[in-house]
């Protein structure tokens, strides 16, 4: 009877640790495009676009990349259409393939893979894919999921970048933008890191312990870049919200 009790208990507690265990993977699989998406909810914000960015390098041969690089517009499921194109350059400095396409509702994707033969960084090798999103689509967590998939069923090493641009339409005042940057980092529950103000922008750097990616920047780590700019031209207010840092000009 003890015995039983003994194994009872113990087969209590594997299945508990084995939940816990499954819960975890679920919630750092997407908790990075997820606690995004929510902040940039919180800031009321019309959607333009979204884009997730990896970047690795590799000490894989252009031939070998070349491969890769069709494999991942295969897998991607990259439509044969107008906007399909397959590039291949070859000159004494760079052997350099780029395949650009649609995927699903329109998303835009670019794979670039590139050896370099000359200068400071011969011999090294890179591969990059992106897939932008447009403005009648936030499903961050499922696109980053099969992304991620992708990128590992290739070893291929890397952290997704995400930047979700967004607009008000007409100009708002320093203290709305102020007020809107504080929104995004309480929704995040971010601690404010650095950040910069001028007259029509605001630059800000955060720590948000939802997100699971980070950099360190002067000894501090960073994972959430907010920036907020007004455009005259088109009289528009645009944010840029992104993990870990903006990569797009802005």
């Amino acid at each position: 009877m003890k015995l039983s009790s003994k194994y009872f208990y113990l087969l209590i507690i594997l299945i508990i640790l084995f939940t816990i265990g499954c819960l975890k993977l679920y919630y750092n699989k997407g908790s990075s495009s997820s606690a995004l998406k929510e902040a940039f909810v919180a800031s009321g914000a019309t959607l333009a676009n979204t884009e997730f960015y990896a970047w690795s390098k590799t000490e894989k041969s252009f031939e070998e990349l070349s491969k890769m690089a069709d494999n991942l517009a295969k897998d991607l499921n990259i439509e044969n259409n107008e906007l399909y194109s397959r590039r291949l350059i070859t000159n004494d400095q760079i052997d350099k393939i780029e395949i650009i396409g649609t995927v699903g509702n329109g998303k835009m994707v670019n794979i670039c893979a590139q050896s370099n033969r000359s200068g400071q960084d011969a011999g090294k090798s890179y591969i990059s894919l992106s897939l932008t999103s447009g403005p009648d689509e936030i499903g961050l967590e499922d696109i980053h999921d099969d992304l991620v998939d992708v990128l590992d069923k290739y070893k291929i090493e890397s952290e997704l970048n995400i930047c979700i641009t967004g607009y008000f339409e007409g100009k708002m005042d320093h203290k709305d933008l102020n007020k809107m940057s504080n929104r995004i980092l309480k929704s995040a529950r971010a601690k404010k890191v650095n950040g910069i103000a001028e007259k029509n922008l605001i630059s800000v750097s955060a720590f948000a312990p939802s997100i699971d990616n980070s950099i360190l920047v002067n000894g501090e780590r960073v994972n959430m870049n907010i920036a907020i700019r007004y455009n005259s031209y088109e009289d528009r207010t645009y944010i840029w919200l992104a993990t870990p840092v903006i990569t797009v000009e802005y």
